[in-house]
């Protein structure tokens, strides 16, 4: 494939998302508004809880979905339909098996919500709530195994019409319900119907998109693709657990050694940033299949050259929302749900530097996923694991959810450093000493110092409301871009993204005129 094509087709996918993720962000925000008002804080933090809860299912997965996307670009890039079939065919079997081990694990969870939950005994229905978010979660593997084919083969951007239409009729019907029945568990269901209905609707339009792939082949994978699949799984094994125990077990420990409550003012910052994470992890996940199809056809040090590129992106993109995040987010949360929700300025600048310490990673991840290079790093997210839920729990103790926060940012140190070693060491055949002294380091003290520097000159402002919000981001806009010339003009991915932005605009502008 020429770059041309892997470029058209990131871009495609990643704007295409994009304007997804902007409509659902919009509307999420209506609902949660609604959710908020109409529950109140008990069930928002249910809501956290169980999401995370339930993810630990997820644990189930192990990984496949991403061992089988790598195995299905070379064959999508040689049209190897017969390959496809078997690959597809394999993975549909996989995901049944693992929505029965889903389930399984799921009712025996069940037995000890009293544990997990520290009011348990204070949530109206609770056993029911948690049985439709294990029926929602489990349905999931019987109905999207499909999907990853065409996001594979770069065309995830055909999705578009149908991701809009079932995003705007979730969030419609959930707005309703919540405005008509004031009921959690009329919302799950609702929740749980339209997710189906998008999931079927996917299958079939898949389908009819790849009429020459036999999704009950009855030939077997080959030995070789099986092994590889096999190698990965096992490997990624370790990074789903690793994950999981990262960002899956804050509002469980925070519910057990706090209350449900703070989970839930907790929740309104997390969806803030989750939102912002998205979007971007989205891009990026966009580049992984381009980047696989670039490390099979293009030598490595073309390779290393688009490394640097979008790594200097991703620290530009989590540098300046991580800024925004620590200047705007409390003054967004006192205008849309009141003073009463707002976290003290430690807590939300600890969250701001979790997500951009864990957030720059994105680009060595996106090389791992599209080398396959799962075994490599497997035992860093099991150390990772354990010092996170040992310093998360020890720190929540004396000093609350700002200890949590802590022990996240104190366990991904394991990782930000190693996994660009096995990179260097594996990929780009080189030393990984030089990136460390002339990227990493200064892109970490870069953003500390100018996130403290502009909060504190932001916090001058006393102008609240949006007024208040509207003026202290445009000063926290132009400050932290005269950061970024005065520290980054000399770097050639400096001049790369500026080029880029400027070919970007005489594109629009031509489109206009």
């Amino acid at each position: 494939m020429e770059e041309k094509s892997r470029t058209k087709n990131s871009i495609f996918n990643a704007s295409s998302n994009f304007i997804v993720y902007v409509i659902k962000t919009l509307l999420s925000f209506v609902v949660r508004t609604i959710f908020i008002k109409v529950l109140g804080e008990l069930y928002l933090g249910v809501n956290g809880l169980l999401s995370n809860v339930l993810s630990m299912l997820s644990l189930a997965e192990l990984g496949v979905s991403s061992a089988i996307s790598f195995c299905l670009y070379k064959p999508l890039a040689e049209k190897d339909y017969r390959k496809i079939s078997a690959t597809m065919t394999f993975f549909k079997k996989v995901y049944a098996v693992i929505g029965i081990i889903v389930t399984l694990f799921g009712v025996i969870l069940y037995f000890f919500l009293d544990d997990i939950i520290k009011e348990y005994d204070s949530i109206p229905q609770l056993n029911i709530i948690y049985i439709l978010y294990l029926i929602n979660t489990v349905s999931t593997y019987y109905t999207a195994y499909k999907e990853i084919l065409i996001i594979a083969d770069q065309k995830a951007y055909k999705l578009t019409k149908i991701n809009i239409i079932f995003t705007v009729l979730l969030y419609f019907s959930q707005a309703i319900v919540l405005l008509l029945f004031k009921n959690f568990i009329v919302y799950l269901v609702v929740q749980f119907f339209v997710q189906i209905m998008q999931k079927v609707a996917t299958n079939i339009y898949v389908s009819k998109q790849y009429k020459e792939i036999n999704f009950n082949s009855k030939e077997k994978l080959e030995k070789n693709t099986l092994a590889v699949i096999k190698k990965n799984v096992k490997a990624m094994m370790f990074h789903k657990v690793g994950d999981y125990c990262i960002n899956g077990t804050d509002n469980i420990i925070i519910s057990n050694m706090i209350n449900v409550s703070t989970v839930g003012y907790y929740s309104n910052y997390n969806m803030i940033i989750t939102m912002i994470n998205s979007i971007i992890t989205m891009i990026y996940n966009n580049l992984t299949a381009s980047f696989g199809n670039l490390l099979v056809k293009e030598d490595k040090n073309k390779s290393l050259e688009i490394f640097k590129k979008i790594d200097f992106i991703a620290f530009i993109m989590y540098s300046f929302c991580g800024v925004m995040f620590t200047c705007l987010a409390s003054r967004f949360v006192e205008i849309w749900v009141g003073d009463r929700y707002v976290l003290d300025t430690l807590t939300v600048m600890l969250i701001s530097f979790s997500f951009f310490f864990t957030g720059t990673r994105v680009a060595c991840t996106t090389v791992r996923n599209a080398a396959g290079l799962y075994n490599e790093d497997k035992w860093v997210p099991l150390g990772q694991s354990i010092i996170n839920i040992i310093f998360s729990v020890l720190l929540a103790k004396y000093i609350g959810l700002n200890g949590v926060i802590v022990g996240t940012i104190i366990s991904s140190i394991l990782p930000n450093f190693y996994r660009i070693y096995i990179l260097y060491k594996n990929i780009f055949k080189e030393k990984y000493s030089n990136y460390f002294k002339k990227y990493y380091l200064p892109y970490l003290v870069f953003f500390v110092i100018v996130m403290v520097i502009i909060y504190y000159i932001c916090n001058i402002v006393s102008i609240r409301g949006i007024s208040g919000f509207i003026l202290v981001f445009l000063i926290a806009l132009i400050l932290y871009t005269l950061a970024v010339v005065l520290c980054f003009s000399r770097y050639s991915e400096f001049v790369y993204l500026k080029g880029f932005l400027v070919k970007l605009k005489e594109k629009i502008i031509k489109r206009r005129n």
